[in-house]
């Protein structure tokens, strides 16, 4: 008992040295110091040096960086914590794809004065397709001329036809009016006026079975 007093005695005041002679003392073996359950390498004193050297030269700099590197560890807490049954939010909006382009809006331009006139006498004869033709070269200047307020006009014009035809029972006006509303083209952008009118044109290609009526899309 004496002997183990003197070991911790020698432990606490000399460190190490005072340890080695209180066991020497003693003349029993040291008892085995319980294993670390992490073993650490040994560094040269070089290295600990540089890096308490760099340490203070960082110092103002460090913290930011600590503050930096716990954002994502928090993350990843977080993350961890999540249930794994908790449901994915999924947006209940859906994406419609990509309106296509009215079909006169795809017809060729006139490229001279003659053509372009052709094409506003055709409009002046109830040609809806003519009159968007007529309206989009104003607005280019295909033909070289641009003119703002007839080409306003035309697209009025074109308009005008199409609900007419429209409401005397034509699935092609209807189809025409629903793919300018889906694309904004020459009137507002609707998704509502444009399901409605492809509805209409649904409802009569029942009664009269018309080429564009295997063209309509799906409800």
């Amino acid at each position: 008992m004496a002997a183990r007093v003197a070991t911790w005695l020698a432990i606490a005041v000399g460190g190490t040295a005072g340890a080695l002679a209180a066991w020497g003392s003693s003349g029993n073996a040291p008892a085995a110091a319980p294993a670390s359950s992490v073993e650490l390498p040994l560094r040269p004193l070089g290295a600990i040096a540089a890096q308490v050297s760099s340490s203070r030269t960082a110092s103002a700099v460090k913290p930011a960086s600590q503050s930096a590197s716990a954002t994502p560890s928090a993350t990843i807490l977080s993350a961890d914590r999540a249930s794994p049954a908790s449901p994915i939010p999924i947006s209940s909006a859906t994406t419609r794809p990509p309106a296509p382009a009215p079909a006169a809006d795809l017809l060729p331009l006139p490229i001279s004065k003659d053509k372009l006139l052709r094409e506003e006498m055709r409009c002046d004869q109830r040609k809806a397709e003519s009159c968007i033709v007529a309206a989009r070269s104003y607005e280019t200047g295909s033909a070289g001329l641009t003119d703002a307020e007839k080409a306003v006009k035309y697209r009025k014009i074109a308009l005008t036809v199409w609900i007419s035809q429209c409401d005397h029972n034509s699935s092609l006006a209807c189809a025409t009016l629903a793919t300018m509303y889906r694309a904004g083209s020459g009137v507002p952008q609707s998704d509502r006026n444009a399901d409605a009118l492809f509805a209409r044109a649904r409802e009569l290609c029942r009664f009269n079975d018309a080429p564009i009526c295997h063209e309509l899309p799906n409800p």
